[in-house]
Order: C-alpha cells, then structure tokens, then sequence
C-alpha cells in the first residue's frame, strides 16, 4: 500500500483520530473501506486543484474536531509512461497533471 497508509495506521496505533479525504466518486470507493479499517467514518470529498472544495472540507471538519493536530497531505498522480526510468527525467508537464 502507500505511504499515506503506513503513515494512518502508525497514528490509528497511537490512538489518533483520523479523518479521510478523497477526489470523486472512484476514490472514494476505495477510501472507505480503508477508512473503516482504521475506524474512521469521516470521508469527505475533496479537490486540492479547487479552493472552494478544500474550504468545504475544513468547514465539514470543524463539524467534528474544535482543531486540527496535523494534516498529512500524501497526494500523488503520474502518467504512467513517466514512472519508467530515473525520477530525475520526470517532465515537467507531468507535474501539472
């Protein structure tokens, strides 16, 4: 699994509350059932390319939580073509997917 995973599951042991986001409706599929394994059922939408949608986000958090200890923010996205060979020859455009 991810980063992300290893990372939410550490602090699920050390008795964190966790809070899970996801961009459409795919994601979220596959968020929830991880979400639940940690026993979290706090998955919300979210578009980190859309400042409206991570306003919302925080709005919904704040529903649950008076603060935020921390966020880990662990979102990556590669055309596939570009994880063959060195990170290093990485195009730039790929970054702006």
């Amino acid at each position: 699994k991810s980063i992300a995973w290893g990372i939410a599951k550490m602090l699920r042991e050390a008795g964190a509350d966790l809070a899970f986001s996801y961009q459409g409706d795919a994601l979220k599929k596959r968020v929830d059932p991880l979400a639940a394994q940690l026993g979290s059922d706090i998955v919300l939408p979210c578009d980190v390319g859309d400042e409206a949608s991570i306003d919302a986000l925080f709005t919904e958090l704040k529903e649950h939580w008076d603060n935020l200890d921390f966020i880990v923010h662990a979102i990556g996205f590669s055309d596939k073509n570009e994880l063959r060979g060195r990170y290093v020859d990485t195009s730039r455009a790929n970054f702006s997917l």
